[in-house]
């Protein structure tokens, strides 16, 4: 959340101090790209992390910044119920605040898992992707579900493929630890009975806010959506369409997808 206010803020550097005994904190910030640059007279290690020097070789150490000329950017399609556990900061307009969600570590971390039923993977490491809240709870779905969020792809793990099992369930499970909405026996259903198992990492990177989400009928209108017999995941966008969308979503993307 600093690092979101950071970006909102236009500074340039952000800085933490850290005493050297809490080494998690330590590798924490490491992970999101922070540098140490100093000592302070506390005997703290001073931490920075700036814009122009932004590591995109790493979604973390990148994060929140997506660096431009990516190849492609895509979907991905989330029941409505699971979504707003997983993207709790990601309000709806006319509905009460998501905030009262966040009691899990599902909800509180960036890091999310979605597991999903396809054969091969879509997605790639490094790849943008839409996150398009899929409205299930009666008609209207056209002006009801819609993107809400954008996350970068950190990992793409194939467990099961034609009933053919590629990682056993512990092994899944140990992947998957404690990011994904679903329980162990919801998981180890999933494993059992789909035909295939897919597993997609994403960190949230960001999101459109209340009143700002851009929902299925202006996506099939402007040439963003499927078309007839192609499912939504496999849509490829391309640079401008990803930006085009992020700017119906109210989003700066100069201050988000940065050279």
């Amino acid at each position: 959340m600093i690092l979101w206010k950071w970006q909102q803020l236009d500074c340039t550097e952000v800085y933490v101090t850290v005493f050297d005994k809490h080494t998690t904190l330590i590798s924490q910030f490491e992970k999101f790209g922070f540098q140490k640059c100093g000592v302070n007279l506390n005997g703290e290690n001073v931490l920075i992390k700036s814009r122009e020097r932004i590591d995109f070789s790493d979604p973390y150490r990148a994060f929140p910044f997506i660096k431009d000329n990516f190849d492609y950017a895509g979907y991905i399609i989330i029941d409505d119920k699971y979504h707003d556990t997983m993207f709790a900061y990601s309000e709806l307009a006319n509905t009460n605040s998501l905030y009262t969600e966040i009691g899990s570590s599902v909800s509180n971390g960036l890091c999310k898992i979605y597991v999903g039923q396809a054969p091969k993977q879509n997605h790639k490491i490094g790849e943008p992707v839409l996150v398009y809240r899929r409205y299930t709870q009666g008609s209207g779905k056209r002006y009801r579900s819609c993107i809400t969020s954008y996350c970068v792809v950190t990992d793409v793990i194939q467990a099961k493929v034609n009933n053919r099992y590629l990682m056993t369930f512990e092994e899944l499970k140990q992947r998957i630890e404690n990011k994904s909405v679903f329980n162990e026996n919801e998981l180890f259903g999933q494993y059992q009975n789909y035909k295939s198992v897919s597993i997609v990492e994403l960190l949230y990177y960001g999101y459109f806010g209340a009143g700002n989400n851009v929902n299925m009928d202006w996506l099939d209108n402007n040439g963003y959506w499927a078309s007839q017999g192609q499912y939504p995941t496999q849509v490829h966008l391309t640079a401008n369409q990803f930006k085009n969308i992020l700017m119906e979503g109210n989003v700066n993307v100069s201050n988000v997808i940065v050279n």
